[in-house]
């Protein structure tokens, strides 16, 4: 019986020892998950390294520089193209529509030159159409340095019996006169030939009156 129950205890022993050494043989621990690399932050430079740092740009004298290389070259631009313009209208003075010939003389005021000035003087002078006469002298408030041909061509053209072509001529020699310094050398002068004028005597009385009030507007 003691030797029996000495050898059920050696067996039991034996299977407990077994299960040790097996679950001890095949249980292996999990390694932990392996952390991310981290990224290295370059060096910044230190101050005293840093390249120097380039001045900013002088503005007013690059606009002044930009400015004098431009301006000649604008204008030798576009003094060929007024020029075309100009021989454009005066072939259109021609045409014999009144229409054609009223937009050329809007095309001349939009480029007062001394060429535009003189062709408007000579259209206002010359042309038997009224209409004509009315445009080219409202055209030439638009030079802003009149000679003295145009101005007297206008004082004609403001003691005209025909009311529109009067009104014209006065309300431009009127943009003369607000464009001048109080008491200028051309405003005196204008009120001085159009004093002289009312002394005309083929002077119809509605003209007179009209110069006289204009007169009496800018008298110093």
């Amino acid at each position: 019986m003691k030797i029996f129950t000495g050898i059920c205890l050696f067996l039991v022993g034996a299977i407990i020892a077994s299960h040790l050494y097996l679950a001890g043989y095949f249980y292996k621990p999990i390694p932990p998950a392996s952390a991310p690399p981290i990224a290295e932050i370059p060096k910044q430079p230190s101050l005293s390294t840093q390249e120097p740092v380039a001045p900013p740009p002088n503005l007013q004298s690059l606009s002044a520089g930009l400015k004098a290389n431009k301006e000649p070259k604008a204008e030798t631009k576009a003094a060929p193209i007024v020029d075309r313009q100009i021989r454009s209208a005066q072939k259109e003075l021609k045409s014999a529509d009144i229409g054609t010939r009223v937009d050329a003389i809007d095309q001349l005021a939009a480029y007062p030159t001394k060429a535009s000035e003189q062709l408007l003087v000579s259209t206002m002078q010359a042309n038997n159409n009224e209409e004509i006469r009315i445009s080219a002298a409202d055209a030439l408030s638009s030079v802003r340095q009149p000679n003295k041909a145009t101005v007297s061509a206008l004082i004609v053209a403001a003691s005209a019996n025909n009311y529109e072509l009067r009104d014209a001529a006065l309300m431009t020699l009127d943009i003369y006169i607000n464009r001048e310094p109080y008491g200028s050398k051309r405003t005196k002068m204008i009120l001085q030939d159009l004093r002289s004028t009312l002394k005309r005597k083929q002077l119809s009385g509605l003209a007179k009156e009209d110069i006289a009030d204009f007169i009496s507007e800018h008298t110093l």
